[in-house]
């Protein structure tokens, strides 16, 4: 029945806009309520489109209150929709639905509301709301508003209302001492010594480094020069660590010479002789070597410290009792 009574204003409502023109309502769906209490008031404008009537409807302006003792509590907008499309399509309907209350007691009136449409002014009936006081019971003497009651401390009420930041910070602290019980079982844990990788051999080493000369191919790329040097350079190493004769800073006849009071055998200080002179011809002269000279000078190093070095482990130990 009541939504009867509600829809019965926009049935009627639309009837007379379909023969005369825009119409415009006001509906509250109580007219009485108690001291603070919310009722809501539906606006609705019913208007046609057609025959070259335009759609626009200014609409009263509205703020958080309608009168003195009338306030706006929600406002939902304005909504625009057809009131029957199947039957009308040019019958429109905007509608907006408010929230008011009051607190003051009696009777007060909601005056009419104002709309343009097209050139039309339209307004609404007014309303008359009724705002009733609580019931109060008269028989019985008033009482003074009591004090603040303060509530005494309850660890129980504040664990249990503080409960997960407990349980957190319980867990950040655990996760912090294991991590410190790591750190310092870590620092006090004894310290293995790495295994010193084994002393590579002198003569291992220098035919190594011939032989990544040799891959250079640097004399097939015209460095012929920087090909004697690099190999002459790492015989006169050999000869200095092998037989500890400084061979890096003195000529080639300083190193024969000196060579003669060392422990090589006459024919390899015959062949790294010769080895050095033609490094110094190809550096100081600008000789150009045969290919197969070029070719020969790496191997021939490496035999030659291969030989070396299995003629000075084959030489008897002095003795010292001798001596």
């Amino acid at each position: 029945m009541i939504r009867r009574a509600l829809l019965l204003p926009f049935l009627c409502a639309s009837i007379i806009a379909q023969a005369q023109g825009p119409t415009a309502t006001a509906v509250l769906d109580t007219t009485v309520i108690r001291l603070g209490e919310q009722v809501k008031l539906d606006l609705a404008v019913i208007y046609r489109v057609d025959q070259g009537t335009p759609g626009t409807v200014i609409w009263p302006s509205l703020s958080d209150t309608i009168t003195k003792q009338v306030e706006v509590v929600w406002d939902g907008g304005v909504d625009t929709a057809l009131v029957d499309a199947a039957k009308d399509p040019y019958l429109f309907v905007q509608r907006r639905h408010l929230v008011v209350t009051a607190w003051d007691s009696g009777f007060w009136a909601i005056p009419p509301f104002r709309f343009v449409v097209a050139s039309d002014t339209i307004e609404t009936t007014p309303l008359l709301l009724e705002v009733r006081t609580l019931p109060v019971d008269t028989s019985k003497a008033f009482r003074d508003i009591k004090d603040i009651y303060d509530v005494p401390f309850s660890w129980r009420q504040w664990l249990r209302e503080n409960w997960p930041y407990v349980a957190g910070g319980v867990a950040v602290l655990a996760l912090l001492l294991f991590v410190l019980w790591r750190v310092r079982k870590y620092r006090n844990r004894p310290v293995s010594a790495a295994p010193e990788a084994p002393m590579v051999p002198l003569h291992q080493r220098v035919i190594d480094a011939l032989r990544a000369v040799e891959q250079q191919r640097l004399w097939q790329q015209g460095e012929v020069k920087a090909h004697h040097s690099a190999v002459t350079d790492l015989l006169r190493g050999y000869i200095e660590e092998r037989y500890q004769v400084p061979a890096l800073e003195r000529t080639t006849d300083e190193l024969a010479q000196a060579l003669r009071l060392s422990a090589m055998g006459a024919a390899h200080r015959e062949q790294i002789t010769n080895l050095l002179r033609l490094a110094d011809l190809v550096k100081f002269a600008k000789l150009s070597p045969a290919p197969l000279e070029n070719e020969q000078m790496i191997p021939t190093a490496i035999r030659l410290v291969q030989e070396t070095t299995e003629a000075m482990s084959t030489q008897p130990v002095p003795d010292a009792s001798r001596t």
